[in-house]
């Protein structure tokens, strides 16, 4: 009998300690997610290289809207728009696509977009945003205030 009762205390006890591991999981998702949206990503990286200043473009960055799955941003050279979807720190992007103005950063713009299409992972720390593929850092960005871009964006 006394066994049984210390087996129930232990089972009791083990659902509420998992309890709060999951809370405490679900609050950083939470809070990842929170910090994800509403902020300017600007883009610092591609495959671990920074990127040049240029005088002709303006700095590229990303904007996940808040209340919604859209994601816009901006190339250097053109505006970006497309989808996001999350789900713990799997994050996905889809029907991305840009305005096609031509600039003298193209190549740059090209690679941006087809990095984004294979984003499937993201991670935030402090403030510096990272993109990831299949584990791998892919692109790296920085919380800031809203860009100025020609287009009023």
């Amino acid at each position: 009998m006394k066994q049984t009762i210390h087996l129930t205390y232990f089972l009791i006890l083990s659902i509420l300690l998992g309890s709060c591991t999951m809370s405490q999981k679900n609050r950083q998702y939470a809070e990842g997610v929170s910090e994800l949206q509403g902020s300017y990503w600007m883009l610092l990286s591609l495959q671990g290289q920074e990127l040049q200043d240029n005088p002709e473009s303006n700095t590229a960055y990303l904007r996940f809207e808040e209340g919604s799955d859209e994601l816009k941003g901006f190339t250097g050279c053109n505006r970006l728009m497309g989808r996001y979807s999350l789900s713990n720190d799997n994050l996905q992007l889809t029907n991305l696509g840009s305005t096609r103005a031509m600039c003298p950063i193209i190549e740059q713009e090209n690679y941006l977009m087809a990095i984004l299409q294979k984003v499937d992972a993201f991670k935030i720390s402090g403030d510096v945003l990272t993109l990831f593929h299949k584990n791998t850092a892919v692109a790296t960005f920085r919380a800031g205030a809203p860009p100025m871009s020609p287009d009023g964006l």
